[in-house]
């Protein structure tokens, strides 16, 4: 039985746990200050996430994200299913890749960063720690994102 806490129950942790099911998690449980039905507080990390498998981060503000999965001991990645994913792809800790994404050869996504649905990574291409590559945007070949950018949705990033 797989366990999974996701921090943050707010649209995309929702989100996040519908890809959590559908990779075949059991247990997931929320970590949210706002939440009634969350089993704890953000500041409750410490003494919770021992009893999951692994934890994964669903806040948008980087800066924030970052702050948390740093104090996060065992990050866990989800790769929707219905992704396509080159084999030469690294894919950093903490990273939700959602669904109809396409990432070719020898892309590196870097630690807890959102490929968003129908966006495609590039050949070659980096994707910097904490950034949001969102809906149906695409990243060129070769591109590198820096740290902490939201590629807006329906956008292509070129960084030449």
């Amino acid at each position: 039985m797989k366990s999974l806490l996701i921090i943050g129950a707010g649209g995309y942790g929702q989100y996040i746990k519908e890809i959590a099911e559908l990779c075949k998690y059991s247990k997931i449980d929320f970590l949210d200050d706002n939440n009634p039905n969350a089993v704890g507080k953000i500041d409750d990390l410490n003494s919770l996430q021992n009893m999951y498998d692994g934890c994964i981060v669903a806040i948008g503000n980087p800066e924030i994200r970052e702050s948390v999965v740093r104090k996060v001991g065992h990050l866990h990645t989800l790769i929707h299913p219905k992704a396509i994913i080159s084999k030469s792809t690294r894919i950093g800790d903490g990273c939700v890749i959602e669904a109809n994404v396409v990432v070719n050869s020898n892309v590196q996504i870097m630690k807890s960063s959102y490929i968003c649905a129908g966006a495609v990574v590039n050949h070659d291409a980096v994707v910097s720690s904490y950034c949001q590559i969102d809906c149906n945007s695409v990243v060129a070949s070769g591109a590198f994102v820096p740290e902490k950018t939201k590629v807006k949705s329906c956008t292509i990033w070129i960084d030449r």
